[in-house]
């Protein structure tokens, strides 16, 4: 077994293990509509409708719900979303996520069990929509 430094880093396993765990939130309790723009991880327990231009990371946590058009960096959904996502990056679709519409996205995973009424489509003609088995939870 080849040894470790004592501050190396575990190896990533998940594409949001390398976030540093700040984000900007919208709580449970928060029911949003408009038009938001940032440059920010973004985590979503509540509600948005409208439009959202994110470049960073944006959870859709289990229970929440997104209404309308997304532009982001990298989604995961565990809640429900209903409209058009675009991301540049990486979508992995949750064994918790409801989908109504369709995504374009770089590349897209998801999990066994995630309901998906739309069309996906991958920017990326190397790679198609990986399905998984859920193992652990967030």
């Amino acid at each position: 077994m080849a040894d470790r430094h004592p501050d190396s880093t575990p190896p990533q396993r998940r594409f949001t293990d390398s976030r540093d765990g700040t984000a900007s939130v919208i709580g449970r309790d928060l029911r949003l509509e408009g038009t938001l723009h940032g440059a920010a991880d973004l985590e979503i327990w509540g509600s948005f409708e409208g439009e959202m231009t994110v470049e960073g990371l944006v959870c859709l946590r289990p229970g929440s719900r997104f209404t309308g058009e997304l532009h982001t960096t990298d989604l995961v959904a565990e809640g429900e979303l209903r409209g058009t996502v675009h991301a540049t990056g990486k979508v992995d679709l949750r064994a918790t996520c409801r989908l109504e519409g369709n995504v374009t996205a770089h590349r897209v995973a998801a999990a066994d069990g995630a309901h998906v009424e739309g069309r996906i489509t991958v920017g990326d003609p190397a790679n198609d929509v990986s399905v998984y088995p859920e193992r652990r939870r967030r």
